[in-house]
């Protein structure tokens, strides 16, 4: 599989860059220097609470600030609101040292958070440094709107904390009460166990990495030429089994060239007046291809009775003259006997008979993407099982192209209005998602669940391919795919490490800021390791290892 950073490495223009709150720091620095006296500084027990109070304040003040909105929204469980509560009861049971430290590390672990973002998604632009500039702008901007940075498999995780949450605070109310009623320890101790097991089930650390995972994910594949405009696309792509793809543009020129143009009856002038009106109303690629050539004054009021047949021709009635202008197998079909040709055509050929009479030919190249010949194994290779063709060619001239090339199957005859049609029949069918790929004339999204334009222009698409880069399709695919796989790793690390903590604040061995401090630091851990989205799939190597 090719990859292209071929171009001049340069500097991305434009990139912003997020630099700690300089408040908060100072806050942060102001409630460490009173933690500290209040611990260090002998004096009556009153004054140093009444300094842990103020340390607490200084320190968290604007988390508190935030458990009106929060509450407002329905969101009786959010982070602030847990963190605020149990850093107030840490107080009224006589904890007031963890709690007046819960909230400086929890501010803290916030700020280490969101440098471990901002280096990550600062080192993901910066694999666009081959790339135009405005590409790298783009993507920076893009990876830092929430909207386009949401995926399924983050709201998942989130939700699942949730649920975890709410019955570990069902656990820690049983476990407060049950615990001086079956041992010797005071209910002072039980509840701060139970508000240490409250705070480790808090999702801080879940799903904190999954949209700095996505981002990589994005600018990796933008560096290998296939632009998504949002996360969710990209990891919808991982799920992927089908592909659909559209001839012309991708294993075909888009607008083949005219190699000639003859007439033994007509002048050249008049039969290529005749030839441009014909195909004026077609959306066939040799009508682009005639156009390109073609410089007549069209008289369209001439036109009556047009009809397009896809991958064979057009008829139509010029003048009230009735023409057809089609290919061999059309005439065939109706059998019409066209003047036997001398040698082979180095393109395709069309033939125009007009009030039955033939009058001459146009032949349009006919020319394989080479770049694209490999395009099918490939996506087979990465888990694309079934390669479905479109082409506006009739079926028989295309099977030997589908054959070679490897596609499960292919349908001919096909304008823009069936493309979507048959891409819509086979997303339905399909147990799977699938995804579409074409190059020009779909004017709206399909129904597939990825849509993949081979443009410049990423109307109605869901990822942008640059023409020069349509082989690394395949390459975009696997990132989907290992960029689910770190997003996985990362939840099971966090989930492994809330399970450690849980454990040791049952047994008593964790209090409130040795778990405020783990649960950070696994969530800045998780973050740094959203780079590896960007190495080898260690479950892929070691199937080939295995394989070996």
């Amino acid at each position: 599989m090719s990859q292209k950073p071929d171009r001049k490495k340069r500097t991305p223009a434009g990139i912003k860059t997020s630099m700690p709150d300089s408040a908060l720091v100072i806050r942060l620095a102001v409630a460490s220097v009173i933690f500290a006296v209040a611990l260090i500084i002998n004096m009556p027990d009153f004054l140093g609470i009444i300094l842990l109070v103020l340390s607490a304040a200084v320190a968290g003040y604007d988390v508190v600030a935030k458990i009106p909105s929060c509450v407002e929204a329905g969101d009786y469980f959010a982070t602030p609101v847990v963190v605020s509560l149990i850093a107030a009861l840490s107080f009224f049971v006589g904890f007031s040292v963890e709690g007046a430290s819960l909230l400086i590390l929890y501010q803290i672990g916030l700020l280490l958070i969101a440098y471990a973002e901002e280096r990550t998604r600062k080192s993901a632009v910066e694999l666009l440094s081959y790339q135009d500039s405005a590409l790298a702008e783009k993507m920076d901007k893009l990876i830092r709107t929430p909207e386009a940075m949401a995926t399924y498999i983050e709201s998942t995780m989130r939700s699942s904390a949730g649920l975890i949450l709410k019955f570990a605070m069902v656990f820690a109310v049983i476990y407060a009460v049950a615990l001086p009623i079956f041992t010797s320890y005071s209910y002072s101790i039980s509840i701060h166990r139970a508000l240490t097991i409250i705070l480790v089930a808090t999702p801080m650390s879940v799903g904190v990495s999954i949209p700095v995972a996505a981002a990589v994910a994005m600018c990796y594949s933008a560096h290998q030429g296939v632009v998504f405009n949002t996360a969710s696309s990209l990891e919808t792509l991982a799920d992927t089994k089908t592909a659909v793809f559209d001839k012309n543009g991708i294993f075909s020129e888009d607008c083949p060239k005219v190699l000639a143009m003859k007439s033994e009856l007509l002048d050249s002038n008049t039969f290529m007046n005749f030839v441009a009106h014909s195909v004026y109303y077609s959306d066939q690629p040799i009508a682009k291809a005639i156009a390109a050539v073609c410089d007549v004054d069209y008289r369209l009021d001439l036109i009556s009775d047009f009809r397009d047949i896809p991958g064979y021709g057009v008829q139509l009635s010029i003048d009230n003259m009735k023409v057809v202008f089609a290919t061999k197998e059309l005439f065939d079909s109706r059998g019409v006997e066209l003047p036997k040709e001398k040698g082979t055509s180095a393109g395709k050929t069309f033939y125009m008979m007009v009030a039955g009479r033939y009058v001459g030919k146009v032949v349009i190249s006919s020319e394989v993407n080479t770049q694209t010949a490999n395009l099918v194994p490939e996506m087979k290779s990465v888990g694309i099982s079934r390669c479905v063709l479109l082409a506006e060619e009739n079926a028989e001239s295309i099977q030997q192209l589908a054959e070679t090339m490897g596609f499960s199957e292919m349908y001919g005859g096909c304008n823009a209005d069936k493309k979507l049609l048959l891409t819509k029949e086979i997303a339905k069918k399909a147990k799977s998602a699938v995804m579409f790929v074409y190059a020009n004339g779909v004017g709206a999204h399909s129904a597939a669940a990825v849509d993949f334009r081979v443009s410049k222009k990423s109307k109605y698409a869901d990822a942008l391919v640059d023409p020069s880069c349509v082989e690394n399709i395949p390459f975009a695919k696997m990132v989907s795919v290992r960029m689910r796989e770190i997003a996985v790793e990362n939840a099971v690390f966090t989930f492994l490490v809330k399970a450690v903590l849980i454990f040791l604040s049952i047994i008593g061995y964790c209090n409130l800021w040795f778990a405020i401090f783990i649960d950070m630091i696994a969530a800045v851990a998780a973050i740094l390791n959203t780079i590896r989205v960007t190495n080898e799939s260690l479950i892929n190597t070691l199937k080939y290892k295995i394989g070996k």
